[in-house]
This record gives structure tokens, sequence and C-alpha cells, in this order.
């Protein structure tokens, strides 16, 4: 018996301890301390937010920011990169396009010299050959005159042997110039 009385000794005590508590009493939670609990949560809570979290955050994004920024950079620099070769390839296309047109150029100014110096050559040892040939035809004639003039002194000693006198001028002149012309043709 002693220990039913105990037990509803026991079962009265609860009920008193439940009456003074209420639900929480129930549950095993001391209200005070929980409020305590909950005042100090709140307080990390906001030296956390304000101390942590926040400049954390703000770092965080500040990061963020800087690596897009630096992406953006990259990108950029890739087109100008590509714009560059790109324009590097038309300057040479275009430079390689001049050269040709120089080289092109002066080859044809060059043929075009050659061709002038040829034909000026060409003029020059025609000049030169119609100077020989007018110096030879030259030679020539004083030749033939000198031939003609030795050929007129031998006609003539040998006509002078052959009569054996002189003949005057005049029939001399005739007698040269029968003579001459019988040669020459």
């Amino acid at each position: 018996m002693l220990d039913f009385i105990q037990v509803a000794h026991a079962a009265t005590e609860a009920a008193a301890v439940e009456a003074e508590t209420g639900v929480l009493g129930t549950l095993g939670i001391n209200w005070k301390l929980f409020l305590a609990q909950l005042l100090n949560f709140g307080v990390v809570l906001f030296v956390l937010n304000r101390y942590v979290f926040t400049p954390v955050g703000k770092k965080l994004e500040e990061r963020r920011l800087k690596i897009e920024k630096a992406l953006q950079d990259a990108e950029d620099i890739e087109k100008e990169k590509q714009e560059f070769e790109k324009w590097k390839s038309e300057a040479v296309a275009a430079a390689n396009k001049k050269a040709s047109e120089i080289v092109t150029l002066a080859q044809n100014e060059a043929s075009k010299e050659k061709s002038e110096a040829l034909l000026k050559t060409k003029q020059e040892q025609e000049q030169v050959v119609r100077q020989a040939k007018s110096k030879i035809e030259e030679e020539k004639k004083k030749s033939v005159q000198e031939a003609k003039g030795e050929i007129a002194g031998m006609v003539t000693t040998a006509t002078e042997k052959i009569l054996k006198e002189k003949i005057t001028d005049k029939k001399d002149k005739e007698l040269i110039e029968k003579t001459v012309k019988a040669i020459t043709e």
C-alpha cells in the first residue's frame, strides 16, 4: 500500500507542477531558460548578421563582380585580337598586292627601258653602218679616181712610148678619156 500512496503522491505533485507550468512544463521546457536562450540566439544572430554575414556577402558580391568584369574584359580582348588578326591579314594582303603591282610596274618599266635601249643601240648601229658604208664608198671612189689617174698616167706613158712623141694636150685628154671608159666598162 505504501507503493500506492507513493504513486498517488507523485501523481499529485505532477499535477501541481503541471498546473504551475502549463503545457511547456509537460513538455519539459523551462520557459525562463527558453526565453534566455531565445534572447542569446537573437543577439548571436544579430552579431553574426552585422559583423560576419553582411561583410562576407559584400566581399563575395565584389569578387563576383570582379570575376564577371575579368571575363568580360577577356571576351573584349579576344574580340580585339580577332579584329586585329583580321586587320593584319587584310593589311598583309594589301601590302602583297601593292608589292606585286610595284614589281609588275618595275618589270614593265625595265622591259620598256630595255626595248628603248635596244632600239637606240640598233639605230646607232645602223648609223655607224651607214657612216662606214659612206666612208667605204668615198674611199672606193677615191681609190677608183686614183687608179684612173694612175692608169691614165700609165696609158699616157705607154702612148708616148708608142708614139714616141708628145701628143697635144687636147688629143692627150681625149685619148685618156677613151681609155678610161674602155677600162671601166
